[in-house]
């Protein structure tokens, strides 16, 4: 069977019936509580960005969007400013929580469990005038003199929204790049997490914390960078400056109930320099490093797994040239694989960075790019695979294994199956021998 197919039909009959036939029906909410980093199991989850089945979308295309977001339990994380969102105080005092709140609407009606991203700041804390927004100056960090009022402003987006236990302080280090000393500004962050930090706690004690969502960065060699660490393997060496981060924050901190992290495993100097399934042991060597240095939970706040085309000099088999895989596929199969990495290593949480397809992001997505004139959105090749192994996942029913080399998700009920090379493989199941196509996803029946 020519992949399209095989994976048109596998999608088909875990969305049997797609799309609904009550449009306007919303789907009913799954009674579940997520508590990552409480129990064995890996959370999933998305993060909302700039589109996400907003209310100037079709009837057909939201509802269509809210049923596949909501056919599972999952995190789902929103940032108070910008990715979609507005300015939530132009000016000092002054609130607007117009947009936010239909983000956090659109959660709770697809049974999510929220997540909020405390990020970014409003322009009159980074030197602006009240009243106005730049949109261009979003990734600047508050001014010193105005992190009190960041974390004012923290403070009262946790009072507002309390059925939100799970905040992460600020986005990858956004305006904390310092260029004179050549590194992150480590201590401006852990100053501004640590009084977000307490701002937070003293009117939510309940709420979970976690930082600093650092930017794991990759070098295709040590001496390609003049900051190499000792981690290092196949997707090549990471940057020490960012690892200082991490250790920095976690000595100065004045508390955390998870440690937040966010690679990709394309290199700075040339991109992916291995396959997808080697470049992916970042994830778990990352994972157990952060795990061993903070004893706390870890959470994959953005995850890129890079796909790439062959090696040059790699032989196009007759299998694969008569049936090309689709590019969504691929992006699908790196992100399972990275999956089952972070999973076998431990970590608590990964969050899909924007649950929606878009030209501009070449990674995997969970529907379709609400393009004008489609009638419904559309679930990818990662959405079936992901919305049956989420639950599973997380009650830690998954064994992950790798037989000969293909990627094989165990649990009551069925496997999931992926194949991350270019050329078929063999896996056992049921007792046969099954051939796995290349860059194929296998799921249950």
């Amino acid at each position: 069977m020519g992949i399209l197919a095989m994976v048109a039909l596998l999608v088909a009959g875990l969305f049997g019936g797609w799309p609904p036939a009550d449009r306007d029906a919303p789907p009913a909410p799954p009674a579940v509580t997520l508590l990552p980093g409480a129990g064995d199991g890996l959370v999933l989850g998305v993060t909302h960005a700039q589109y996400s089945l907003d209310s100037w979308l079709t009837p057909g295309q939201r509802t269509s969007g809210e049923q596949i977001l909501g056919a599972t339990p999952m995190l789902q994380n929103q940032h108070i400013m910008g990715f979609g969102v507005g300015n939530p105080e132009p000016a000092p005092g002054s609130f607007d929580w117009s947009r936010l709140d239909e983000r956090m609407d659109l959660i709770e009606r697809t049974g999510g469990t929220p997540v909020i991203t405390l990020c970014c700041a409003p322009d009159w804390m980074k030197g602006g005038a009240p009243g106005t927004t730049d949109w261009d100056d979003l990734a600047t960090a508050p001014l010193p003199a105005h992190f009190d009022d960041f974390a004012r402003l923290s403070a009262t987006v946790a009072k507002r929204y309390p059925q939100v236990r799970y905040f992460q302080v600020w986005n990858e280090l956004k305006g904390f790049w310092d260029a004179e000393a050549g590194a992150w500004d480590a201590k401006g962050y852990t100053d501004l997490y640590n009084q977000v930090y307490d701002a937070v706690k003293a009117v939510r004690p309940d709420a979970l914390i976690g930082g600093p969502y650092v930017v794991l960065n990759t070098w295709s060699s040590a001496a390609a960078t003049d900051h190499p660490s000792e981690m290092r393997g196949p997707y090549g060496v990471v940057d020490q400056r960012s690892l200082d981060v991490v250790e920095y924050w976690n000595q100065h901190k004045h508390g955390a109930d998870f440690v937040a992290l966010d690679a990709s495993t394309g290199t700075r100097d040339k991109g992916l320099i291995t396959t997808p399934d080697k470049a992916s042991q970042l994830y778990a060597d990352a994972t157990r490093w952060a795990r061993s240095l903070t004893g706390l939970p870890v959470w994959w706040s953005e995850f890129y797994p890079e796909t790439a085309p062959p090696p040059t000099g790699t032989r196009t088999t007759a299998e694969s040239a008569e049936n090309p895989v689709p590019l969504d596929q691929a992006r699908a199969v790196a992100t399972l694989d990275a999956v089952a990495r972070a999973a076998e290593a431990g970590a608590a949480t990964m969050l899909l960075w924007q649950p929606e397809a878009s030209d501009d992001l070449p990674y995997a997505a969970l529907w379709s790019a609400a393009r004008p004139g489609a009638e419904v959105l559309r679930p990818t090749s990662l959405t079936a695979a992901w919305t049956w192994l989420a639950p599973r996942l997380r009650e830690g029913l998954v064994d992950v294994q790798r037989p000969a080399d293909v990627l094989q998700f165990s649990a009551p009920g069925g496997e999931v199956v992926v194949n991350p090379r270019p050329e078929s493989g063999l896996v056992r199941s049921g007792g046969l021998s099954v051939r796995v196509p290349p860059l194929a996803i296998r799921l249950p029946g």
